[in-house]
């Protein structure tokens, strides 16, 4: 066995080379695909890495078959080109490991760069060693290829097989559970590669002796460590083809989106148009009629009570108008959000009996919104100034939009008359229609309100809505960092 693997050695080598660069192949033809999932899009990285792996390998092969061709000189520099792109090589692979590994941007900028700068350090660190020690050309790649195996293949490798592992969560998550198996799979390969492709390493000046030792490894098992390297690879290829499928099923569901999408604005406008046509104009002319019979009413009360009722459903005109708007204005982003609901508390504000202001922070800091967001805000918004008018009394308003990273906080502190006994203070259940569709609004964004008493007076409703997939573990009056905005407000 020994003497066939001694005499196939090129052969072996040159298939490692192409089950390295038949698995960058098949990622770098997806690199153009859109996606949204941390796993797909740092697929470029392992594409990186298994084509530069493969002219490496590659390398074993044709430089010493080119060396009885060319120059010295010239096959010297193609061994220094070759141990600079190993190095390249473990360096992706290292990155494709960072990218899949939930760090936070911090920490993967300094990881990032600490890489970079260990990169550029072996290769110092090597050429001032030849120097010192007298190494040859040999010596000097052998040496190279062992430190960068060690810093970035190992530590690489694990972090991949992590990565892969923990992205088994968000597939789920994302409706593919079938794929599982596969990132479960690339999980062991990434494990595997990191002992036969990482630790052990060439015979190097310095470089451990034993298993660690490729061809100590040969002596005492008698598979070359290019068999295992390559059986790794393949199973690599194997498992990742099948991932592939995630842009499928991505492209997919923004298909299902889109058509979603395109059905929901339909009815929004049916209902827009059956809204404005049907009930604003039945209101309207319920409103002259009012109108007239106050003009006929003899007691001068009456008549300036029929005008207060008429008085109110011209403002439950404007609200339905603002509803209709609001069902045919897309979110636009935080300054579309935030623009939408100034918008309202400014028409609000409009009623001399109410001060209302309105700040907000956080524009460039927040996160990837839901869908929907700026609708359920603005609905939310209506109904508590609309709770206001109701039952606070001329107060002051003030409403507070603050965008963080991970969560949007709407705050409407009133100093009316405070919360009727009919709705408890720290109401989850909401009593009533309007506080019961605030809850219900708020639900579906993935959030939740709190309607509570304030200390000083008046009432406050705050609105807490995750941007992650993780729920808030408190609830948004109590957590610290709202309950200073709520204090403030």
């Amino acid at each position: 066995m020994e003497t066939f693997f001694q005499q196939n050695d090129h052969l072996l080598v040159f298939v490692h080379g192409v089950v390295l660069f038949a698995l960058g192949f098949a990622l770098w033809l997806q690199r153009r695909r859109a996606t949204r999932l941390t796993l797909t899009s740092s697929l470029i990285w392992l594409a990186s890495f298994a084509f530069i792996e493969a002219l490496v390998v590659w390398g074993y092969v044709f430089i010493p078959i080119q060396a009885t061709y060319l120059a010295p000189e010239v096959t010297e520099v193609l061994v220094v080109v070759r141990a600079v792109l190993e190095t390249i090589a473990g360096v992706f692979l290292l990155q494709f490991g960072l990218r899949i590994v939930p760090w936070t941007r911090r920490y993967l900028v300094a990881l990032t760069g600490v890489s970079v700068v260990a990169w550029a350090a072996i290769l110092v660190v090597g050429a001032l060693g030849a120097a010192s020690q007298g190494w040859g050309l040999v010596e000097w790649d052998a040496t190279t290829g062992a430190i960068a195996q060690y810093v970035f293949v190992v530590p690489g490798a694990l972090l991949s097989a992590y990565g892969m592992w923990v992205q088994r969560a968000e597939l789920t998550r994302e409706g593919m559970p079938g794929i599982r198996p596969w990132a479960a799979l690339a999980a062991a390969a990434f494990a595997a590669y990191a002992v036969v492709g990482g630790l052990i390493v060439q015979p190097a000046p310095w470089a451990p002796g034993g298993l660690l030792n490729e061809t100590a490894w040969f002596q005492a098992t008698g598979f070359p460590i290019d068999v295992l390297q390559t059986a790794v690879a393949l199973v690599l290829l194997l498992a990742v083809v099948p991932l592939l499928d995630i842009f499928e099923v991505e492209a997919a569901q923004r298909e299902d989106t889109l058509d979603r999408a395109r059905l929901v604005a339909e009815e929004r406008a049916r209902f827009g148009r059956d809204l404005h046509d049907g009930t604003i104009q039945s209101i309207y002319a319920s409103g002259l009629h009012l109108e007239a019979i106050a003009l006929d009413a003899p007691d001068p009360g009456i008549r300036d009570e029929i005008r207060r009722v008429v008085g109110s459903l011209n403002s439950t005109i404007d609200g339905l108008r603002g509803y209709i708007s609001g069902l045919q204005t897309p979110d636009g982003g935080p300054v579309g959000i935030a623009a939408d609901l100034d918008r309202i508390a400014t028409q609000f504000a409009g009623d001399p009996a109410f001060n209302v202001t309105f700040r907000v922070t956080g524009l460039e800091a927040c996160g990837p919104l839901p869908e929907n967001a700026g609708q359920g805000l603005r609905h939310i918004l209506r109904e508590a100034l609309a709770n206001v008018a109701r039952h606070a009394g001329p107060c002051a308003v003030e409403v507070l939009l603050a965008f963080r990273p991970d969560e949007i906080n709407l705050i409407i502190a009133d100093t009316g008359d405070g919360l009727p006994e009919a709705v408890p203070a720290h109401s989850e259940d909401g009593h009533g229609h309007g506080l019961r569709n605030m809850q219900e609004r708020a639900r579906r964004l993935g959030g939740r309100v709190v309607i509570e008493a304030r200390p000083t007076g008046g009432t406050r409703v705050v609105l807490a809505v995750p941007l992650d997939d993780v729920g808030p573990t408190e609830m948004p009056a109590t957590r610290p960092d709202i309950r200073d905005e709520v204090t403030s407000t």
